[in-house]
């Protein structure tokens, strides 16, 4: 049986007459008659009493005729749920981001997420890059924004833009209006994000493949304590403009491009590809990809095509 039959039987019963329920329906009436002959042939019973009154119903007929209506009154707040739901998502999404990224993009998609659709609760996590993929496939995080992302199974990786790395130094730091080269950058103290971490391993590779070492004066672990160390004048570091945009913008740092290909990562959003995604993760993500395009359009974020 399907919805059709259940609700043209339905009103049948209530006009007690098949052609007076054709036209509630808007039905051609020998439509309607054959759609409850099938009804009828599938469950292997008479529903109807027919005579020349109309119809009524019989014991099996009015059975049917109350599971039906609730049936229906279920499919029809089903509807509407789903309808509301699309219109207004409801639910808790959680997206995962590398710190450089969080300080650019978080505040403003809570924001935006609160002003557009205020039925989601959203949950902002903050950990490195390494973890933000395992943290999706285990379900920690429904979205996340990923440096470098790798193939994996069962996750969905959508690119979203190629981000430079940039020498950070405080302001009266000696660095030249154009782009250092790798032996240069040698010569420099540096502060370091401590090991293990792709921008220090970036670093490295650079410096190691032109024969030379890091300079490192000390390594920290966390974004605030090497800008710490930058506007004390201990050292420089490198890191994208994402992490330091508002640094810059205030003039407590500043920052030079570097000659050398390593100078780049690729960050992508990642989310599940096996399961079925809320309207509320599915508005969240449009968001994300939004934020970050535009933000890309502007400064020196994204690396500019030559």
């Amino acid at each position: 049986m399907n919805f059709r039959q259940l609700r043209y039987f339905v009103k049948v019963v209530e006009c007690g007459n098949v052609t007076r329920a054709s036209e509630v329906l808007h039905v051609a009436q020998p439509a309607v008659s054959q759609q409850i002959r099938n009804l009828e042939g599938e469950l292997g019973m008479l529903l109807l009493e027919r005579s020349a009154q109309g119809v009524t119903p019989t014991a099996a007929g009015r059975t049917l005729h109350r599971h039906a209506l609730q049936i229906l009154r279920e499919a029809d707040r089903t509807r509407d749920l789903l309808v509301q739901d699309a219109e207004n998502p409801r639910g808790k999404v959680a997206v995962g981001f590398p710190s450089s990224t969080a300080r650019l993009i978080g505040i403003p998609l809570a924001r935006a997420v609160r002003d557009r659709y205020p039925g989601i609760v959203l949950e902002l996590i903050e950990m490195p890059s390494a973890d933000l993929q395992a943290a999706v496939a285990s379900g920690r995080a429904d979205l996340a924004v990923v440096v470098d992302a790798v193939q994996m199974h069962g996750i969905r990786t959508e690119h979203l833009l190629s981000e430079a790395l940039y020498l950070i130094a405080w302001p009266a730091f000696d660095l030249p209006s154009e782009p250092i080269g790798v032996a240069e950058l040698a010569r420099m103290p540096m502060i370091l994000p401590s090991a293990p971490n792709s921008i220090r391993a970036r670093v490295e590779w650079a410096l190691r493949e032109h024969g030379l070492a890091c300079n490192v004066l000390f390594e920290a672990s966390s974004t605030a304590l090497l800008f710490a160390g930058v506007m004390a004048g201990l050292g420089v570091t490198v890191l994208p403009w994402s992490a330091a945009h508002v640094e810059l913008d205030e003039r407590r740092l500043k920052l030079a491009r570097v000659e050398h290909r390593g100078f780049r990562r690729e960050l992508s959003l990642c989310s599940r590809d096996t399961a079925l995604h809320s309207h509320a993760a599915v508005k969240v993500e449009a968001v994300v990809v939004e934020l970050v395009k535009a933000a890309g359009g502007r400064g020196e974020w994204a690396v500019r095509s030559e």
